[in-house]
This record gives structure tokens, sequence and C-alpha cells, in this order.
């Protein structure tokens, strides 16, 4: 057994309300064959029932009767009760795989989606080791990579640790998840785009960008990485940072297929790319520089189309064309793509601004709107470097230094409507603190991941990563 249900019949009708015994460790249990039915065609339970000869006989499974009450609850009424918080996670999940109601289990431990407005931190998972995690990324079931020193550290969908890899890497400032089992990681001090193999804990393949007609392309390290269906995209500087390129390799063979946007790196609009994220609705990489020097901070944003290898929108800053009420000098901190809310959102440095542009009407003239607090008493007071944005289901999280904060989307008529239908104001949305910095003076976010239900948080010198969850699900309070 896989631990994998699917739903189906399998018992005639007209026997599904045949009643049958269930005998666990010497524990009897009494049900119907429906409710064994409910676990899934592919399960044991639901394979088992058929097989009895008579109504008096018996299913034995030499089994933990404690963990069979829960799972039989749990095929009753779609719920774990209350007890189960009392039992070891591990051991039941065990159970589960055992009788093949894995995905019912799952599904009842987790919501389906992460909401933003009502969720809680239920969790600190902390990586063997003194090295303080740089870089998190998260999986679609809810599970979680974290980089931290030299290390990988895997994590399922419970969060029970899974493998550690030791990498070459002195310290993973850049991690993305290319497959179930497949890890790429880069640094600004460590040449090459390294693929690791989490499950074995063994390394796969060193990409590194050279140029034999050019000698100042040497020792070239990555700053980004992003990934579509087929291609890893990372974006390579050289070592005495003069040029700088992205390049797109091959998810299956990991051969490199073609340079996107080389640029000399003279100016602070033709730097290093320092974030990549693939846009799949549109087809489109986006490519995002933020840069800081003696005179401010300078920004671009690029959208690229890697089949035509061509720019299709681009927007620069400090910009001479936006709005007046930014100021001039302004620049973003961080830019992220939501495509459940076809938005690019930008957060500034300055004023601390969150704005948007409608990703299905890009304007070569200040396409952005600015997204306002109608609250004097919470509006933004400044903004900061390191702020960061995450764009997830159809909200986007901004941490400002240690406070954390989301923006949702204000629950109109309109909302109910299509994407395409849609049009956007700027009391659209709404902010709603998450956490305040007063819990965490001088520990501020240095990264932000997302994945199921889940949201990550880890922060500057804590060991720890801070796993957040929809409220109504939380376990258990977690005292930090």
């Amino acid at each position: 057994m896989n631990g994998l249900a699917s739903s189906g019949p399998l018992i005639r009708s007209g026997t599904t309300n045949r009643r049958v015994k269930i005998n666990v460790g010497g524990k009897i249990f009494e049900t119907t064959a429906a409710t064994l039915q409910s676990a899934g065609k592919s399960s044991l339970l639901a394979g088992s029932a058929p097989s009895l000869p008579s109504d008096s006989a018996e299913i034995f499974f030499d089994r933990d009767p404690r963990l069979f009450s829960l799972l039989l609850a749990l095929l009753r009424t779609g719920k774990l009760p209350g007890t189960w918080k009392s039992f070891d996670l591990d051991a039941l999940i065990e159970e589960a795989i055992y009788y093949g109601v894995l995905d019912l289990l799952r599904a009842a431990l987790f919501p389906s989606t992460l909401d933003g407005l009502d969720i809680d931190r239920v969790e600190m998972v902390v990586p063997n080791g003194r090295d303080f995690p740089s870089a998190l990324s998260g999986g679609a079931d809810g599970s979680m990579w974290v980089g931290h020193g030299s290390k990988i550290t895997a994590y399922d969908w419970a969060l029970r640790k899974q493998t550690t890899t030791l990498t070459e890497l002195h310290r993973v400032e850049t991690l993305h998840r290319i497959a179930d089992s497949r890890a790429a990681v880069g640094a600004e001090d460590f040449p090459g785009l390294h693929i690791y193999d989490t499950m074995k804990g063994t390394h796969v393949k060193s990409i590194v960008w050279s140029d034999r007609n050019d000698t100042r392309v040497y020792r070239t390290c990555v700053r980004s990485i992003t990934s579509s269906k087929s291609a890893v995209f990372a974006s390579f500087e050289t070592g005495q940072r003069s040029d700088n390129t992205i390049l797109m390799v091959d998810k299956e063979s990991l051969q490199i297929m073609k340079e996107i946007g080389r640029e000399s790196g003279r100016s602070a609009h033709s730097k290093v790319a320092t974030k990549l994220q693939y846009v799949g609705s549109k087809d489109l990489l986006m490519a995002v520089g933020v840069h800081g020097g003696t005179f401010g901070y300078s920004g671009y944003i690029r959208l690229w189309d890697v089949r035509a290898d061509k720019i299709v929108w681009e927007w620069t800053e400090p910009n001479s064309n936006s709005d007046a009420r930014v100021m001039e000098r302004d620049s973003f901190a961080d830019v992220t793509v939501n495509e459940d809310l076809a938005g690019i959102f930008k957060v500034s440095v300055i004023t601390g601004n969150l704005a948007m542009a409608d990703l299905r009407h890009l304007k070569p003239q200040d396409p952005w709107m600015h997204m306002t607090e109608t609250n004097p008493a919470l509006a933004v007071d400044g903004g900061r470097a390191d702020a960061k944005l995450l764009g997830y289901g159809k909200q986007i999280f901004c941490s400002r230094g240690g406070d954390l904060e989301v923006w949702s989307e204000v629950p109109l008529v309109t909302a109910s409507a299509g994407l395409n239908e849609k049009e956007y104001w700027e009391t659209s949305f709404r902010r709603n603190f998450i956490e305040h910095s007063r819990r965490h003076a001088g520990q501020e976010v240095t990264a932000l991941a997302a994945g199921g239900d889940r949201l990550f948080v880890a922060r500057e010198e804590m060991q720890g990563v801070e796993v957040w969850e929809t409220r109504h699900l939380v376990s258990s309070e977690v005292s930090l």
C-alpha cells in the first residue's frame, strides 16, 4: 500500500449498510461497509470488507487500536477528534500509510490554502548546526527546504526532517527547488550554479558561465534562480562584477540552452538581476535588479519573452515619469509577481509605499497604482532597503524589518468576477498586520517563502524558521 486513497465504488449497492467488525490488536470496532468504502477503493480498509464470509466474521489487523480509533473517526466525520494532539504525529502518519488513508489524513490536518488574514505561528523548525537559515524554498504540499551555512535540510509535508545535504558552498544564499528531490543553489562568493539531489544527499552537476573570447568572464557567481516547467534560469555576474547574464538551462539534461540579456554592468540599470521569477500565465521571465550606492538605490524590472529573446516591457527607477506623489529619487526595494491577482507589486525604499502594475495592461509610462492605507494611524512611516515581498494566492506578504504584514483583496461583489473582467483601484486592497517588530527587536526578516497552506519566515540571527498556518487549524501555541 502506498498510503494514497482514491474515491470510487467498490462494494455493491445494497451492501453498503452492512455492519462490519474489525479487530485491531484485540480491540473490536464495529462500523458499516459504507464507512470503510469512504477510505477509497485502493485502501486496505475498503478492500477487506467484501472478503468477509459472514456478518459474524471479523477483519483482523495486528496494529495499535488507539491510532486506528482516530482514523476510523476520520472516515466517519472527515475530521480528527481533538485527542489526536496527544499522539505522536509520525506514528499516526505511519498508520495512515498502512491503511491507505494518507490523503484523507493530510486533508484533515491542513487546509487547502493559506489565508493571510487569519494565520498564526504554529511551529519553529530548527535545522541542525549553528548556522542561521539563509535561503528558503516551499513546496506545493507544504514541505520546506532550508539553506543554512553550507547545508540544505529538507522537511516533508508534516515538517519531519528527511535529509541534510552538505554542499560545496560556504553559505547557501540562493535556493530553488527544480524537482521533487533536486535543488539548485548559488552564492555571491562561490562560482557556479550547483544542482543537488536532496534525497540522496549527492551533488548532481555544476554549471558555470564561461566565454573563451572574453577574459573578463571568470569566477562567475549566481545571484538568483527560478524555473519554468522545462527550464532553469540563473543570473550570473563576473568576479569583478563587470559583466552579467542570465543562463537558460534545460531541466532534464542540465545543459545550457542559451544566454539572455548579457550586459556590461557599468551602470545601475545594467547590473546583474538580483531576483528572477517566471510568469507562467504569460510565458515570460521577470528579471529584477536592485542595487545601492553612494547616491542611493536604483533598480530595473524587465519582462523577457524568452522564445523571441527580447524585452517586452521595462521599468527603471528612479524614474522622472513616476507619480508626483512619490519622491523622484525613490526606488523599489523588492518586486514580486502575483499571477492570481494579475499584478506586479513593488515596495519602495524611501517612502515604503506599496504599488501595483496591472500585468494585463502594462504601459511604458508609469503603470503603477499606489495602494492606500485609509487609516492615518497605520500609515507607513518611511521605507527600508531590506523590505521583502512575496506573492502567494490572492495576497501579498510584505516584511519591513521585523514587521510582517499582508495585503488582501477586498471581498467586493466584483471580486467574484473572472480575472479578465476585474478592474483594480487604489482601495482594492487592505493591509493587515501579522507580526510586530516589538517581539523581534533587531531580528529583521531575511527570507520569506510559502507552500501549501504555510508561510515560512527566517529572521536575522535566529536559528529556527517560523511556520505560519491558517488560524482555525492551529493545534498549539508556540512561545518565542
